[in-house]
């Protein structure tokens, strides 16, 4: 935790001025051009804040050890921010947190399963829903905390407007005792529609105080596609404007602004967060971002590939019990090529499995592939590809994925973003996924208006010139968001700004067997968000990480993750099991 002493607080004049837009500290988290203006003269607006921060200042001995009263809640609804509707700011005691009857229970948000623990998966395989946007590896493996453990907050909710259409639903929690002085915003998981109480509950156990978005509307539909105040929201406004307020509710409450502001997103919010630091380098000092899933006008067509891929016909051609003999031979022929026969595949780019491997010498039996199937799993390992100009559209998966396929292999229909966006774009909602173009639908939607949703900007000069931090990080078996979308943007990235500046404000990991968020065979637990704290409060740029693999409750192995292009590799004794065996090269 970060501890500051009252003699570091600003002087009541400092709170004054950042309040009507003072001077601030070039890099202070306060720095956002946001002042707080109320509806009266100036002058009655400074005496009613400079009243307001006598009041709060003696409760914010950091790290906020001293509770702060309820009052100093509750008078956050008299606060007049620009844009902003405040419509409850009131203390919720500790344990006594519940979803509003009224959230929207669908929308793709990890949230709709908020208050439940999500387990650190035992097995391989895919991790439930509640935990997938979240990302428990990324979170140290500690599980979702149910509500009843969550100590007491400052609960706070606004609606936003910054445009006539905008609707952008936000909550801000904020630790009554031990604040660590810092900010942390979140993302709902798929395309929103939902306030992420699950990553709101680990923010604020943490000591953060933690403000969430719903990104612009409200629930599981997709109309707000058609409305473009709704798309800029969700393209990054929501959360910029949820972070605006938060810092200054957060500033109003404490009597001082974060001193470091932070964002880890894995899934659907990796989007936003990307969006932060594209569009809006100020914000946040350090973002995590893990799966990427931040092109989403280039990803449903991967996904539609994929399912097309192994359903010639419509007709299912890939049981799992055919997946597994892929990943056998995958791993027969690889594994090694690491030095460490355990399962998992350092750098799956090197494995060179060709599928006619295993093809059946005639017929069709549980130990080999027939010519139809060899041949999706061809198209697979290609990827979607433009059949006029052979452009590769999206990243392919990689072999010693193969276990993670069955999301797309046993479902019956292709996955409903894709078709539900693609939909949107053709402006046709009985649009047939069957008469799919990889041509002329990949450049529509490429210039359609939904295409501004994308995150896909390597331009992160001013980010990095702040002294803003990014890690990226993806899993090599993610047949979700393949490993290459992720891998794709860093190198554009390096490309767009250079490899020193590259080197100075960006890290990517890409892990082993991992899977989405967590899950799979490999070590898909860490704690990033740790690792760039050090980063920025410290200056102690990220080399090796430790990761662990659990099971059961219990590490099986440890592991280093290692910055990109670098890989763990054995030192030629040790256990295997054991991340000390290991060095990053």
């Amino acid at each position: 935790m970060v501890k500051t002493s009252v003699a570091s607080l600003p002087n009541i004049a400092e709170h004054v001025s950042q309040f009507t837009g003072g001077a601030r500290p070039r890099r202070a988290d306060n720095a956002t051009g946001v002042s707080i203006t109320g509806t009266t003269a100036k002058g009655v607006t400074v005496r009613w804040m400079l009243g307001l921060t006598m009041v709060l200042v003696p409760g914010a001995a950091f790290a906020q050890d001293v509770p702060q009263p309820p009052a100093a809640c509750e008078r956050l609804t008299s606060l007049s921010l620009p844009n902003t509707t405040i419509t409850l700011a009131q203390v919720v005691t500790a344990g006594g947190f519940a979803v509003p009857v009224n959230a929207p229970r669908d929308g793709g948000g990890s949230s709709v399963l908020a208050g439940t623990i999500g387990p650190v998966p035992a097995v391989p395989g895919r991790v439930t829903a509640n935990t997938a946007g979240l990302g428990l590896g990324y979170n140290g493996g500690r599980g979702i905390p149910p509500f009843s453990a969550l100590p007491a907050f400052c609960r706070v909710t606004a609606t936003l407007k910054p445009s006539p259409a905008s609707d952008i639903r936000m909550e801000l929690w904020m630790p009554v005792a031990r604040w660590n002085g810092n900010f942390r915003g979140t993302s709902p998981n798929g395309l929103g529609g939902v306030i992420n109480y699950n990553a709101m509950g680990v923010g604020i156990t943490d000591g953060f105080a933690v403000a969430s978005t719903d990104t612009g509307h409200q629930g599981g539909d997709t109309a707000w596609m058609l409305v473009p105040d709704k798309l800029t929201d969700f393209a990054g406004r929501a959360m910029h404007e949820t972070t605006v307020a938060g810092k200054a509710l957060t500033r109003a409450y404490y009597g001082r602004g974060p001193r470091y502001s932070y964002m880890i997103e894995c899934g659907g919010g990796s989007a936003a967060a990307l969006h932060e630091v594209q569009k809006y380098p100020s914000d946040y000092h350090g973002i995590v971002v893990g799966g990427h899933a931040a092109h989403l006008t280039r990803q449903i067509f991967g996904q539609l590939w994929l399912w097309l891929a192994a359903h010639p016909d419509g007709v299912a051609i890939l049981p799992a019990a055919k997946l597994q003999v892929v990943h056998n031979a995958v791993l027969s022929k690889c594994d090694l090529l690491d030095g460490v026969k355990d399962g998992l595949l350092e750098d799956p780019m090197k494995c060179t499995f060709d599928p006619k491997e295993i093809a059946c010498k005639s017929g069709d039996s549980a130990s080999c592939l027939t010519a139809a199937q060899v041949e999706a799993v061809q198209k697979i390992y290609a990827g979607p590809t433009n059949p006029r100009t052979n452009e590769r559209i999206w990243s392919p998966l990689y072999p010693g994925s193969e276990l993670d396929w069955t999301f797309f292999t046993e479902s019956q229909n292709p996955i409903g973003i894709a078709t539900g966006a693609l939909r949107m774009i053709l402006n046709d909602p009985k649009w047939d996924y069957r008469a799919i173009d990889f041509d002329r639908h990949v450049s529509l939607a490429d210039k359609s208006e939904i295409a501004r949703v994308n995150a896909s900007n390597p331009n992160i000069s001013e980010y990095v010139r702040r002294g803003g931090k990014l890690i990226l990080s993806g899993g090599w078996n993610n047949a979700l968001v393949p490993a290459g979308a992720v891998l794709d943007y860093y190198n554009n990235v390096e490309k767009t700004i250079g490899i020193s500046d590259t080197r100075e404000g960006v890290r990517l990991y890409m892990v082993p067997g991992m899977i989405e968020c967590n899950g799979g065979p490999g070590t898909d637990t860490f704690d990033m968000l740790s690792v760039m704290r050090r980063w920025v409060e410290r200056g102690e740029a990220p080399n090796a990480v430790a990761a662990s693999r659990v099971e059961h409750g219990k590490v099986v192995r440890t592991r280093l993750l290692c910055p990109y292009p670098q890989v763990a590799t054995y030192r030629g004794s040790g256990s295997v099991n054991d991340a000390a065996s290991f060095v990053c090269k």
